[in-house]
Order: structure tokens, then C-alpha cells, then sequence
């Protein structure tokens, strides 16, 4: 039996198998590719499941693992996920904490301009100028091809797999238009890829201080850049990250 099944394939997943790993916690650990399994690959507490499961499947998973608790840590954005994962965890009465990302501070935000959905966040795109850096991930790349003159004036910063980049060409992205990196990064960073690029408008997610929101506000501020920002879901009710691994160190006992 696993103390806890854990959807991750972030930053915060990371971390839970990480203190897990040091606490003696015994937990099953989904992601849905290689990618996000392999920093936690070596781990002798942490047993891989690696697959993207739809409500049906986790819930067969479930039945298979019969964890004592089951924690979602999946990015804020992977609506379907979540939804999917509080779906199963209903069918089998298994108790469900979801781990929530830090709100960014309202003076980040000010120089921003928010979308609530990658459609109106494409319009506006239409109706501007100048070079975009994205950093929505290979999620944006069928959206984006739809704007005039995509192939030049887009550039995507993706997951380094085969799979994104895969998708991105098949869209009709030409690799000089492709970064393909793990974040997150630092100002610095930031600020050199978007000088590189040349770019005017920064596009990127609300996606907290672990996905490293601030470092991307910050280079594209002192750049002069304008900043596009896709809106997190409504607040979810999530834990903290924190409360989170004192709750599945608990587990232990």
C-alpha cells in the first residue's frame, strides 16, 4: 500500500517526492511524460506511474495503489486534470488535498494586461505589432498559428521533448522560432532570451513564484516590454505546499 498518489509533473510534485524521498514516505508518482519523471527517477521511495490518465483510469489506479490519500500537485492550469483527479478520488471516497501556488504580489501586476482565455488573448495579439515571446508552452502553439505572420513574428519557449517540439513544427513553427528549455529562470535569463528575440510583448501565464512569474515580469519590465498575462483559474481552495508535506509526513505513522 502507498501512503499517498501524487499527480505532479511540476515544481511542487517535485518537491513533495523529494522530502518523501528524505522522510521514509512510500508514494505512487504520476505525470503524463519521461519529462516530468526524470528528476525524480533515482528515488528508492518514488514509483512511477507515467501516463496521461483520463477520470476512468485514475480511478483503476487507484483501486490498484489504495493509497491512504491522494494529493494533486499538477500545474494551476491543467483544469481537466484536476478535475479528472477529484472525479476518481470521489468514486473511491479516498481523500483528495490539492496544492495551491502562491498569489502573485498587485504590484507585479499592475504593468500587466490580463486574458481570461487563450481566444481573447490571440485577438488582442492580432491587433498588436511587434516580435511576441511566449512562454505558454506548446499549449498555445495551435492558437497562435492562426495570427498573421506567425512563423516570424512568434517565439515559443517550450518543454524540451519530443513531443512539444514535435508539435510545434507540425504547426508550421520553424526551429529558429523555438526555445526549448526547463525553466524556471532567472531575470537574467529572461532578459537575454527576449533581447535576443528581439521581442516587444512578453505572453505568459500567471503562474506563480515556483513557476517563476516575477523573473519574467522583471526582465520584460526593464526591457520596456509590453506584458500579456493568461489568467490563473479561480482559486481552487488549495493548501499550501507546506501544509501539503505535513499532511503526507503524517502519513507515516
Amino acid at each position: 500500500m502507498y501512503k499517498a498518489v501524487v499527480f505532479g509533473g511540476t515544481i511542487e510534485g517535485r518537491k513533495i517526492c523529494e522530502d518523501c524521498e528524505d522522510n521514509g514516505v512510500r508514494i505512487l508518482y504520476c505525470v503524463a511524460t519521461e519529462d516530468g519523471a526524470q528528476a525524480v527517477s533515482f528515488m528508492k521511495n518514488i514509483s512511477l506511474n507515467i501516463k496521461r490518465l483520463n477520470a476512468d483510469e485514475m480511478s483503476e489506479l487507484l483501486d490498484k495503489a489504495n493509497p491512504a490519500a491522494v494529493i494533486d500537485a499538477t500545474h494551476p492550469y491543467a483544469i481537466e486534470a484536476s478535475r479528472n483527479i477529484k472525479k476518481a478520488c470521489g468514486l473511491k471516497n479516498i481523500p483528495l488535498i490539492r496544492v495551491g501556488r502562491e498569489k502573485v504580489e498587485k504590484a507585479k501586476q499592475d504593468n500587466c494586461i490580463y486574458f481570461s482565455d487563450i481566444e481573447s488573448l490571440t485577438v488582442w495579439l492580432e491587433e498588436t505589432t511587434g516580435a511576441v515571446f511566449s512562454t505558454l508552452g506548446v499549449s498555445a502553439a495551435k492558437s497562435f498559428s492562426r495570427l498573421s505572420d506567425y512563423q516570424n513574428r512568434i517565439w515559443l519557449r517550450i518543454l524540451p521533448s519530443l513531443d512539444s517540439l514535435k508539435s510545434c513544427l507540425e504547426f508550421g513553427y520553424h526551429t529558429n522560432r523555438l526555445i526549448c528549455m526547463q525553466g524556471p529562470f532567472s531575470d537574467e535569463l529572461n532578459r537575454a532570451m527576449f533581447k535576443y528575440a528581439n521581442a516587444e510583448i512578453l505572453v505568459t501565464k500567471d503562474s506563480g513564484t515556483a513557476g517563476g512569474f516575477d523573473e519574467k515580469i522583471n526582465a520584460a519590465q526593464l526591457l520596456g516590454m509590453k506584458i500579456a498575462v493568461l489568467s490563473k483559474p479561480e482559486d481552487d481552495g488549495g493548501v499550501s505546499l507546506e501544509t501539503a508535506l505535513e499532511y503526507i509526513r503524517s502519513l507515516k505513522t
